[in-house]
Parts: C-alpha cells; structure tokens; sequence
C-alpha cells in the first residue's frame, strides 16, 4: 500500500527540526507513528508545528488513496503510583 509516490510525497515535506516520525504499512491502511519520549520534551509552540506537519501528511497520503492513522507510542515506562 506504502507506494513510491506516497514515499517520495512524505519525504517532500520538510519536517519541524529534530522530529520524526514512522509510516507502518499494515497493508489495508497506513499508520503514522510518533513517540512519547521525544513529545515529552517539546514546549506548546513545539508540538503544535509537529501536529500541523503530521496532519499535512495524513492528507497527503489520503489524496494519495491511503486510509491513515495516528498511531501514538508510549515508550516511557511510568513508575507506578502507590
């Protein structure tokens, strides 16, 4: 599903400095994956840029024929409150 074209439409957009993200082909849809230990670190104004970025992207890809989704990762181990 993950096409040339899609990959070479996401790699056009210039992404907001030092973050990134990973497109997962699950074959039927595309998923867009951002993660939690580097989110944490970002001021407001931050992750607003990134948001505006990864939305320019998922419509790319849905003009492109592609069903997409935002696929936040937590990969911060929380210590349990007790």
């Amino acid at each position: 599903m993950y096409t040339q074209n899609m990959k070479k439409a996401v790699r056009s957009v210039k992404p907001p400095k030092d973050f990134y993200i990973d497109i997962v082909d699950y074959d039927h849809f595309l998923s867009i994956r951002f993660y939690e230990s580097h989110w944490k670190h970002m001021s407001d104004p931050e992750r607003l840029r990134c948001i505006q970025y990864m939305t320019k992207i998922k419509t790319m890809l849905e003009s492109l024929g592609a069903q997409v989704a935002l696929d936040p990762i937590l990969d911060i181990t929380h210590p349990d409150k007790g």
